[in-house]
């Protein structure tokens, strides 16, 4: 049995006759479609916090922190694409 399957393209499953190609423009449109989740989820965040007065220490460290790791996320995202 050949196991060896072209680059970027899943296997036929017998039951349901689909195949799946995954491609840097479809996962680019899926990377665009998250970030504007996320700047959706975050303004809301970031609109929370700061309109109800939440000034202390830890949410400070916490929003930091948040946007920090969001960053590297979508950088690390964009570098696998390029490369993909």
């Amino acid at each position: 049995m050949d196991t060896q399957f072209p680059p970027l393209q899943m296997p036929n499953l017998p039951f349901l006759k689909l195949s799946f190609i995954l491609n840097v423009p479809v996962l680019t449109g899926a990377l665009i479609i998250f970030f504007v989740g996320y700047v959706i989820l975050t303004s809301v965040l970031m609109y929370h916090w700061s309109a109800y007065g939440m000034r202390h220490q830890g949410v400070l460290i916490a929003r930091t922190l948040f946007l920090l790791v969001s960053a590297v996320l979508f950088i690390i995202a964009l570098l696998a694409l390029s490369y993909f």
